[in-house]
């Protein structure tokens, strides 16, 4: 039943990976030729190696029809070289396995899903118990569990194995008239059904992915939005399954003049938003914002914000808004957000600027103090949506933490089409790479400029120097203070190189262009 990757045609580019005085940092892009795919989800094994789960389906001959599904793509990679160890393609066009994770019960993972069995008009969810150096499946060995009578379905981020080793998985049901509604099972890995209870109604529409909340008392929750209602709605379950739930206001900011909105800072809730529980009912929301105001000279703004919230009193308590490139079409969107085991946070998000589309990484505390910011230049990758489940991950190397993240991605002018991986070390050091990404403590805008360059940089550098060369290499202009801002206004049009170093003497450069 096994297949091997060459039967697909896929093929792997070369992978930088540098690594000096505990620093990390690596990229990989993995072409993928014939299909289109989804990643599911990812994860690092017992054995240290990553664990990739893609969703295939192939071009449907019409411009105007989705993908036909075609199965599920495993791979096993090594993390050191991002090159392929082991692979397994399933033909399933219901591309079945959406729970893909370590396996509770010690070494190995566990995959899951639902399925339907028409003879016996009956939902089943079936699990597989594997071990880390075998991908092969074995149907003979699968557990099987009654769920419910009739026709159910899945999606492939709503499923997880709590810290108690349960499973964790949510299900849609056709009801008699047509409409859908959410159910949530909770079930041990040996298949032992534990609880199952209604999530949602259907005018409820679901946001990101199901989390545990808290692990004392255990809890979990999910994100939402009724149709008629802007607010975010969050679902928490306990161990038995039984729902309340929150709102959380929309509006952040807001200006009223004689009754009438004049001005407002506000969340852009989509499936994007996510959540990081806190203790004492205070969580950690990050989502892109919209600020707007009604006078005609100023234009919407967009970005990203992460708020504090205390949920008793659902009072807002701080915010910081992230705007890079600020303009009309400054939009952006959370790839990431997560808190690692020693309560550090990180943010992962995309916003359009330079280069057109820019990858920042923040790392910050639970009270909202940034510690560093990086900005990842990709010039001839694209990255695409985020990966749902997980897409922040804790990284260790040699005692050293930070974040890893898969992505699919388009490369050379969108005619290659795969996904990356890359790792950031915990204090925001790199290495060097010439995957056609780089990493900077910094960031400028409008690029190309007519007369002022905007600067802005991460709060643990400091810029000493900023030069401008022409294309000769000749020195054009020189700043050594007032760095928020760089006055081209007087230089003939064309494109420069500026060359910034830091107070710690290291030099970044990069490609300006004047108009």
């Amino acid at each position: 039943m096994k297949k091997i990757l060459f039967l697909l045609v896929l093929a792997a580019t070369v992978v930088t990976a540098h690594a000096q005085n505990g620093e990390l940092y690596s990229i990989g892009f993995h072409e993928i030729k014939d299909y289109k795919f989804n990643i599911e989800n990812g994860m690092r094994q017992h054995d240290g190696e990553l664990f990739v789960n893609l969703f295939l389906g192939v071009d449907s001959g019409s411009p105007y029809q989705p993908p036909i599904n075609f199965g599920n793509l495993f791979y096993k990679m090594s993390r050191s070289s991002f090159t392929v160890i082991d692979s397994l393609l399933v033909e399933n066009p219901d591309a079945p396995f959406y729970l893909f994770a370590k396996d509770p019960n010690g070494e190995g993972n566990i995959r899951a899903n639902f399925e339907y069995n028409e003879d016996c008009d009956s939902s089943f969810l079936r699990i597989c118990h594997f071990p880390d150096n075998d991908l092969n499946i074995n149907h003979e060995e699968d557990i099987l569990t009654p769920v419910c009578k009739g026709y159910s379905f899945s999606s492939f981020d709503s499923h997880i194995v709590d810290s108690r080793g349960n499973l964790i998985m949510e299900y849609g049901k056709e009801q008699p008239d047509g409409t859908y509604n959410q159910f949530i099972v909770r079930c041990g890995p040996e298949g032992t059904l534990k609880n199952q209870s209604q999530l949602l109604e259907n005018s409820m529409i679901t946001l990101g992915s199901l989390q545990e909340y808290s692990d004392s008392p255990l809890q979990y929750y999910q994100l939402g939005y009724d149709i008629n209602d802007p607010n975010l709605h969050l679902y928490v379950m306990d161990s038995l399954l039984q729902t309340t739930y929150s709102v959380v206001s929309r509006i952040l900011t807001e200006e009223v003049l004689d009754t009438i909105h004049i001005a407002y800072e506000a969340f852009d809730f989509d499936y994007f938003t996510q959540m990081i529980p806190l203790e004492r009912n205070e969580v950690l929301l990050s989502a892109g914002y919209v600020k707007d105001t009604l006078y005609l000279d100023c234009t919407t703004e967009h970005g990203i914000v992460v708020a504090k919230y205390d949920l008793r009193t659902t009072q807002l308590k701080d915010f910081v808004v992230f705007n890079d490139f600020p303009g009309d079409l400054a939009l952006a969107r959370v790839m990431g957000f997560k808190m690692m085991s020693d309560r550090t946070v990180y943010l992962l998000y995309q916003e359009q600027g330079y280069p057109e589309e820019s990858l920042i990484a923040v790392k910050m505390d639970t009270d909202l103090n940034m510690e560093w910011k990086r900005f990842i230049k990709t010039d001839n990758i694209s990255i695409q949506q985020p990966l749902s489940f997980p897409d922040i991950y804790e990284e260790e190397q040699e005692e050293e933490k930070g974040i890893g993240w898969f992505g699919p991605a388009l490369k050379d002018d969108n005619t290659k089409q795969g996904f990356v991986y890359f790792f950031l070390n915990h204090d925001g050091t790199v290495g060097v790479s010439d995957g056609g990404i780089e990493v900077r403590p910094y960031c400028f805008y409008p690029n190309p400029a007519q007369d002022m360059l905007r600067m802005q940089y991460s709060p643990d550098v400091q810029p000493a120097r900023v030069e401008l060369f022409d294309l000769q290499g000749r020195l054009v202009r020189t700043q050594s203070k007032a760095f928020e801002s760089i006055d081209m206004g007087q230089l003939p049009a064309g494109t420069y190189t500026m060359r910034i170093t830091l107070e710690d003497g290291k030099t970044y450069s990069d490609k300006v262009v004047k108009e």
